[in-house]
């Protein structure tokens, strides 16, 4: 597994020729063929050395099981949420795996458990190449759950995307994705573009989106009216919208969104220094916390971050220990690290959130807490609406002291 993890060809045909089994899975279902398509070495341009030796993974792994290259049943294996190779390497946004195995004729229109599809999933990673590949080996564009968000919702909002939104969006709607189909917030694609504000995105929609209801122009400033409503409903119904109510140009609430706009991630090392070390001291550093020694679990957790910084879970529950010490620039600063290496983690969107709102940055948070609950499968997430509701009322508040 590991050498699949890490793409070592040479290590896994090495193993497999000591008589490795090329099948055997991990306690959540994955195989090392899916490790190595949905490796994190294989997320690079897709010529590049690191890609092609995680594809020489696959092929090797895939070659030793009963059947050789073409063996359907190791093609579509699946893990326990129900991902194939095909679907680990569309979420890990790997170009060159999503290629490979699509070649040798994995299912394209295969789905999670969930119901989430390739094109979903590689919308997800941020990378406009691994989409487009997945889209020309016909991913469908509407697979989802139901209610759900689509490929084009994701592409056009959530939080990996944010770099390369509009190139996404445009394959999508290249390959005839639907930009009219609702989420179970009632939502379309345009206005989740909106709703992070992005305009260019929202730009490229507005032409080929079905015009709102009861809207005499449709255009961006109609997109924004809808969405403010919308968000304003979810803030505990009627009055200002999240960006209005929690807006305010003057004094802390600057003072505070300066803060927020200054205070960026720690760099992330590429390599783990002392896996046994950094185990050791993120024990210490939960059980310190369970205790309520949050200046102990902060230093523990320090330390497991010295030896492996690339936990986001760690950084994630730093976080925590500083918001208890009211630490709020530093919470504010390891959440978004955790963010940043893994932008799904939801604990990561909370805990900047709930800084941002310690801070008096109340438009920030419900921003934050917003965007968390567009993460897949986090829509009715119970802390993220309640740090949404909290900060959209504090922010109200605040305005209404001026």
């Amino acid at each position: 597994m590991a050498a699949a993890d890490y793409g070592k060809p040479d290590a896994v045909k090495c193993l497999l020729a000591l008589g490795a089994d090329a099948s055997a899975k991990s306690n959540n279902g994955t195989a090392a063929m899916h490790r190595a398509a949905g490796s994190a070495m294989g997320s690079g341009p897709k010529d590049d050395k690191a890609s092609q030796d995680c594809v020489k993974c696959v092929k090797y792994l895939l070659e030793a099981q009963e059947g050789g290259v073409d063996d359907t049943a190791a093609l579509e294996s699946r893990a326990d949420d129900g991902a194939t190779p095909f679907l680990m390497a569309c979420s890990r946004g790997a170009e060159a795996a999503v290629e490979f195995l699509a070649a040798r004729g994995a299912d394209a229109a295969a789905t999670l458990k969930s119901g989430v599809g390739a094109a979903s999933l590689a919308a997800a990673s941020g990378n406009p190449g691994a989409l487009g590949a997945a889209l020309r080996h016909g991913a469908p564009t509407g697979a989802r759950p139901v209610g759900g968000m689509t490929a084009l919702h994701i592409a056009a909002s959530h939080p990996n995307t944010s770099e390369r939104s509009l190139e996404l969006v445009e394959r999508l709607l290249d390959a005839k994705a639907d930009p009219n189909v609702a989420d179970s917030e009632g939502l379309k694609a345009v206005h989740a573009a909106a709703a992070v504000g992005r305009a260019a995105v929202v730009d490229a929609l507005v032409p080929v989106t079905e015009p709102d209801a009861e809207v005499e122009e449709w255009n961006a400033f109609a997109v924004q009216k809808t969405v403010q409503a919308k968000l304003a409903a979810m803030g505990a119904g009627g009055g200002d919208s999240a960006a209005g109510a929690a807006a305010s140009p003057e004094g802390a609430a600057l003072a505070a969104a300066q803060v927020s706009e200054t205070c960026v991630p720690h760099d992330v090392p590429t390599e783990v220094r002392d896996a046994e070390t950094a185990a050791k001291t993120k024990r210490e550093g939960d059980e310190a916390f369970i205790a309520g020694d949050n200046a102990v679990a902060v230093d523990k957790y320090t330390k497991s971050l010295d030896a492996d910084g690339t936990n986001e879970k760690v950084w994630a529950n730093r976080a925590a220990a500083k918001l208890k010490l009211r630490d709020y620039v530093g919470a504010l600063r390891d959440a978004r690290t955790a963010k940043k290496i893994d932008c799904e983690y939801v604990k990561a969107w909370f805990r900047e959130g709930t800084a941002l709102t310690e801070l008096g940055d109340y438009e920030g948070a419900a921003l934050c807490f917003f965007e968390g609950m567009q993460v897949e499968g986090q829509s009715e997430n119970p802390d993220l609406k309640r740090g949404f509701d909290a900060a959209i009322k504090k922010g109200r508040d605040a305005m209404g002291k001026k």
